[in-house]
């Protein structure tokens, strides 16, 4: 099932480097339901243990197979069908779980946090994954037209606009380039590398609610005159905490 594909790669990559071919390319592709959710522990596992293994995450944060449920790869505040915008509660209550955090924590692992909106960065990634000796995983932003309500010739102007606005960070993590974190994580191609938000040229601030107004799964978060809702505020600045935590941990702050 999706949910093991990590596990069974590993068995595969025993087989193959018993029959003699150790440079032979295994890569795994699963959505955030399975690598964020259900195939967590298998992922980790995968990683924990060296394998010459690379996998590709499609980030939705959405179960976008099954309907439009809320993942952990979900924003707070989404709008799902499992974390309605009702009454009592607006959105889903959790704040997102950052995977590329939690896997760069692995220690010895090629991370790689990107869209192919991103052409250049996408494609060295996938790059320095194949040649990096041992588990890479890349976790590429991967909108999902219905479920974010966006129009379907829109897939590549969110993801960049993910991208400038922090609701998403490019990253890439290689252990071949030192032994500190700040060595090993790289934040380029991201905009306004130290500044909290990116700008335009006018001056404005691209923040996570110039991104959240642009998508119809955070609409009931902005009241009649814009206003927006605490929950959506609150996501904000865990999109904001999560860029100052990689601004850390590369020594930009």
């Amino acid at each position: 099932r999706f949910e093991n594909a990590p596990a069974d790669a590993l068995g595969i990559r025993a087989r193959w480097d018993q029959a003699g071919h150790p440079d032979r390319r295994l890569w795994v592709i699963g959505g955030d339901g399975a690598m964020y959710d259900i195939g967590f522990q298998s992922l980790s596992r995968m990683v924990a243990s060296g394998a010459d293994i690379k996998v590709l995450v499609l980030d939705t944060q959405v179960y976008s197979n099954t309907g439009g449920q809320a993942s952990t790869a979900s924003f707070g505040g989404q709008v799902t069908k499992l974390s309605a915008f009702g009454a009592a509660l607006h959105g889903r209550a959790e704040r997102r779980k950052e995977l590329g955090r939690i896997l760069m924590a692995h220690g010895e692992v090629y991370v790689a946090q990107s869209t192919p909106a991103h052409i250049n960065h996408f494609y060295r990634a996938v790059m320095e994954a194949n040649a990096y000796p041992g588990p890479a995983v890349l976790v590429a932003y991967t909108p999902c037209m219905p479920e974010h309500g966006i129009p379907d010739d829109a897939s590549t102007r969110q993801a960049k606009l993910a991208v400038d606005s922090r609701a998403f960070p490019l990253f890439t993590y290689d252990p071949r380039r030192g032994a500190t974190i700040a060595e090993r994580l790289s934040l380029q191609g991201n905009p306004a590398l130290r500044d909290d938000w990116s700008k335009l040229p006018s001056g404005e601030a691209v923040d996570f609610l110039t991104f959240a107004r642009s998508e119809g799964r955070f609409a009931p978060h902005f009241a009649a005159d814009g206003a927006p809702t605490p929950e959506i505020l609150a996501t904000q600045a865990d999109r904001l905490a999560n860029w100052r935590t990689l601004q850390e941990l590369a020594r930009l702050r």
